[in-house]
């Protein structure tokens, strides 16, 4: 039992009236008299509203992706002959956000409400829903009751997969998007696929004058890119990763990065694989095609987070180079902290060629971006700025090594990051460096 605004009015006012019993002693008794009265009704209003008078399911989907926003639903039904006016909320999960909660609801007698609201997961893993709170006030309205109904639920958070369909589905319709360009994956000049209208970006002697003649319009030969070629994604869960941008971990930005490519790799006919380090090699997933690929890719990553631990790129790609003998694209997602680490991811890169292509996904620290063009209002904004700059030329410097050396490398900002890779992957397989 919780005590209302009401009933604090009421005790409020007594106690005033009690006040001025002090000093006039023949209130006293009325002020005895106000109180038992309060006391009474009180002890009434408590036995008036004993009882559980709700009852409360949820719906929620099994599996959610991290920052994508879920609808919950909330049915509450009243049990009772009783008019009520209700407050409905919910113990949610753990790292995530919400809105259209609390939310007030009137019930009718034997009524049922349903309450929808939007629920925002922030981390991977498992995570739990708890109890259904319904709070209201009694007959009397001097106390509020709250009900708890436990409704235990578990749920999955899953990397965001959600992107990987609305691009396969423009895939199939030859269509482009804004910041990957052509999702269509042309071939070489030997394995005939079909014929198809022409698109802009198309080279003109793949035009088919016959069928152009035939159909009355621009048509084109297709070809079939190479497949079952292997793709693995290397991720450092080390601490490097430990940053965020923009309310998404590096790590999650990774993930989600990885899976789309690799959704976009399966439905080509390649296979995908995975390697997850740190300071040593933590899971490795040999590269396999079909749909069954992308589900254990998913699987095995939902609940990895970075740690403190000093990444040892000599080792991980050491450990892929043993396990991996088929010529792969390995795709190593990192961040940079300091130039022995950058020496370090140098020389291992390195190591994986010419058996292997790889290619090294770094993401820009928009903070440090903004701080080395922040205008100079002082003398610490000098240093800072100074800092800043210096660790951009070190980062630069870096980038263009591993390039020079024969490495791809993707230097982008964070949200750029997934048309960025799915783009790269296009064009490797485009070019046949695979």
């Amino acid at each position: 039992m919780i005590p209302s605004r009401r009933l604090a009015f009421v005790g409020f006012v007594i106690a005033l009236f009690a006040c001025v019993a002090v000093v006039d002693k023949s209130l006293s008794n009325i002020v005895y008299v106000l109180d038992g009265i309060l006391l009474a009704l009180v002890a009434l209003d408590a036995l008036l509203i004993r009882g559980k008078r709700f009852e409360a399911t949820r719906e929620a989907a099994d599996i959610f992706s991290v920052g994508r926003t879920h609808v919950v639903t909330l049915t509450v039904r009243n049990r009772s002959k009783r008019k009520i006016r209700a407050t409905i909320s919910d113990d949610p999960m753990t790292d995530c956000t919400r809105s259209g909660l609390p939310k007030e609801v009137k019930f009718t007698r034997h009524s049922q409400v349903v309450v929808r609201y939007e629920i925002t997961a922030e981390r991977r893993g498992r995570k739990h829903f708890g109890s259904i709170a319904i709070r209201y006030l009694s007959p009397l309205g001097l106390l509020a009751r709250q009900e708890e109904i436990a409704v235990v639920q578990h749920v999955d958070v899953y990397p965001d997969v959600h992107a990987a369909r609305a691009l396969e589905l423009m895939r199939r319709q030859g269509r482009e998007d804004a910041r990957m360009g052509s999702l269509l994956v042309r071939g070489g000049e030997t394995e005939f696929e079909r014929l198809r209208g022409y698109q802009i970006g198309d080279e003109p002697k793949r035009i088919d004058w016959r069928a152009t003649a035939r159909r009355g319009d621009v048509t084109v030969r297709q070809y079939q890119t190479e497949s079952n070629q292997n793709i693995v994604f290397a991720l450092d869960i080390g601490r490097g990763m430990l940053g965020e941008s923009e309310g998404l971990s590096y790590v999650d930005r990774a993930l989600n990065a990885s899976l789309l490519a690799a959704d976009v790799a399966l439905r080509t006919g390649d296979r995908a694989g995975l390697l997850v380090f740190d300071d040593a090699p933590k899971r490795y997933l040999a590269p396999v095609g079909g749909k069954s690929g992308g589900q254990r890719l998913i699987r095995a990553v939902y609940e990895l987070d970075a740690n403190l631990a000093a990444t040892d790129y000599r080792g991980a790609l050491a450990f892929l180079r043993a396990q991996s003998h088929a010529r792969s694209l390995v795709i190593i997602f990192t961040q940079l902290l300091d130039a022995r680490s950058g020496n370090d991811l140098s020389a291992s890169v390195r190591s994986l060629m010419p058996r292997h292509v790889p290619l090294v996904v770094l993401m820009r620290d928009v903070e440090v971006e903004r701080a080395a063009t922040a205008p100079i209002e002082g003398e610490i904004d000098v240093y800072e700025r100074a800092a800043a700059g210096e660790a951009l030329a070190w980062r630069d410097s870096l980038i263009s090594k591993l390039r020079r050396d024969g490495v791809f490398v993707i230097d982008t900002r964070p949200d750029d990051l997934t048309p960025d890779l799915v783009r790269q992957y296009l064009e490797i397989k485009a070019r046949r460096l695979l």
